[in-house]
């Protein structure tokens, strides 16, 4: 049986479909290869906005398209939070919702005994709550691979309790479910052994690691045992909101040689009345205040931010402080998006809507913002020293070797040398378009 695995979506949905098709291999089944016809198609959805809704139904279709013969299987948070939608469409064999995803392959084993068809979210059985068993998709093995790639991701958490007004995520995902540590601990020791230079450690909700079992601090406990791993590697957070950024986490992020000097700090509006209504529980003065403190601390850090453009409520004064607020601060780069109703969320029932043609404008207005930001910061790079790990090379750059800073900016290495440590350090010595342009500085090759 020749499978198929599409993935849409966040860092942990990469991650489930790694597990997924680990699962799947043991079984006995084998990847597609490229232009070949699969047996059996997977899409791994999301559902952030109303757009990737649009986007999981073509994708649908596509995979129906393009291999006719195939058994149809849909996963992910769009299954989960609308299976109706998902299961109307014709070819579609069974919707299977977040919290079975991991048991995918034994449900097509036939022994898994759970109803393959996920008819509304009440047949969905609720997670285990002991450690391993807690990660919300039952207890997959350990990762062996993460694909090709010098990058590996570590899910340690899923679930979300923050209900901010406009997202359907904790309908997706249910609850908190921190992974045990120790568990962790051993997934990030096969992948250094295996030769993965950078762990990127990823949840739905990041900073609540450890909230489940009501511990505080969490993610700077981990991080603490994770840098005591022995290897060559580095370790990168992904998303964590501003209230989360502790002392310990500070101290680490621009500390420790291990940790990557990269934080990604959704704001998504810099303007105090429409982050009431968003439920974001902090301010602008709260969140400047932490941007600056680490700016300060580290001038190479990389900030990066989420923004939404066109909430419920956000007029053109609202928008305009919010622009304001941003062009203030020292960040390095922008996600922008422009408002999505959700269905079930309590912004949907908001007044205030914004015009479709004013959203897309306030996104240009903040993709500007956010270019001119990350070219200044590249700028500020020549001359530095950053360490870097490969990952991979680029025919239409000549061949040149592509690296990532560990303060998340891609480099071009010309001329490489034919080995190199996983981590070693560069000298930024030019910009070409979006890359830095580096060479490699003392002890550049194993021995």
């Amino acid at each position: 049986m020749r499978y198929l695995i599409k993935t849409l979506g966040c860092k942990v949905n990469r991650i489930e479909s790694e597990q997924l098709s680990e699962a799947l291999d043991a079984q006995g089944y084998r990847p597609a290869a490229k232009g070949e016809t699969a047996d059996l198609c997977i899409l791994n959805t999301c559902s952030v906005t109303a757009r990737t809704d649009t986007e999981c139904r073509r994708m649908i279709r596509r995979l129906i398209r393009e291999n006719p013969e195939a058994r149809i299987m849909v996963t992910g948070c769009y299954a989960e939070t609308d299976p109706e939608a998902v299961r109307a469409v014709p070819g579609v064999e069974r919707v299977v919702g977040n919290r079975e995803k991991g048991r995918i392959h034994e449900i097509l084993a036939g022994d898994a005994g759970i109803p393959g068809m996920v008819q509304s979210r009440k047949d969905i059985s609720c997670p285990a709550e002991d450690g391993e068993g807690s990660s919300g998709s039952g207890t997959a093995e350990l990762l062996e691979r993460f694909g090709d790639r010098s990058r590996a991701f570590v899910k340690v958490q899923d679930g979300c309790e923050a209900f901010c007004s406009y997202c359907i995520v904790p309908l997706a995902r249910g609850p908190y479910r921190s992974e045990d540590p120790e568990r962790v601990v051993r997934q990030v020791e096969i992948f250094v052994r295996k030769g993965y230079s950078e762990i990127v450690l990823s949840g739905i909700h990041l900073g609540a690691y450890g909230a489940d079992r009501r511990e505080t601090g969490g993610v700077s406990k981990l991080l603490a045992r994770l840098i005591r791993i022995p290897g060559d590697f580095r370790i990168r957070l992904s998303s964590l909101e501003p209230m989360e950024v502790d002392d310990s986490l500070v101290d680490m992020v621009t500390g420790e040689e291990k940790v990557c000097n990269h934080l990604h700090i959704p704001l998504q509006c810099g303007d105090d009345a429409i982050l009431e209504r968003m439920k974001r529980p902090y301010r602008t003065e709260q969140y400047a205040d932490l941007v600056f403190r680490l700016r300060d601390l580290d001038p190479t850090l990389a900030i990066g931010t989420d923004v939404i453009a066109g909430f419920p409520g956000e007029d053109d004064a609202a928008f305009e402080r919010s622009l304001q607020f941003l062009a203030t601060l020292p960040l390095t780069h922008f996600h922008v998006f422009p408002y999505s109703v959700r269905p079930g969320t309590e912004a949907a029932g908001l007044d205030g809507a914004v015009p479709g043609k004013v959203k897309k404008e306030r996104c240009r207005l903040l993709r500007e913002l956010g270019s001119s930001k990350n070219r200044h910061f590249r700028k500020r790079m020549v001359g530095r020293i950053l360490k870097a790990v490969s990952i991979g090379t680029t025919e239409y750059r000549g061949g040149a070797l592509t690296l990532l800073t560990n303060n998340y900016l891609k480099a071009s290495l010309h001329n490489p040398p034919k080995s190199l440590f996983p981590v070693f350090p560069v000298k930024v010595s030019g910009l070409s378009d979006d890359m830095l342009l580096v060479k490699v500085v003392y002890h550049d090759t194993k021995p």
